[in-house]
């Protein structure tokens, strides 16, 4: 199991996640929604499949990169607010 940083995963060689969303933009471009609006929905959908990569692979995000409000949502946010 290996701790990666958000940066890896979108920028580096293992999930490069933003590499995908521009390969994805320029192969095939669709005319049907606003550029804009087309380039969130790929980041939305890379990311969710380097995640189910990172699942099957038994990754994860380093703690230090997960900010405090991940912290609150994956300890349950017992005790808070």
């Amino acid at each position: 199991m290996a701790q990666i940083t958000v940066k890896e995963l979108y920028y580096g060689e293992r999930y490069g996640v933003m590499g995908e969303v521009f390969k994805s933009m320029l192969l095939a471009p669709d005319k049907t929604v606003d550029e804009q609006t087309r380039l969130e929905l790929e980041i939305v959908r890379q990311t969710l499949i380097a995640a189910e990569k990172m699942k099957q692979n038994g990754d994860c995000i380093a703690e230090s990169d997960l900010g405090s409000a991940a912290a609150v949502f994956t300890s349950g946010g017992e005790g808070n607010g």
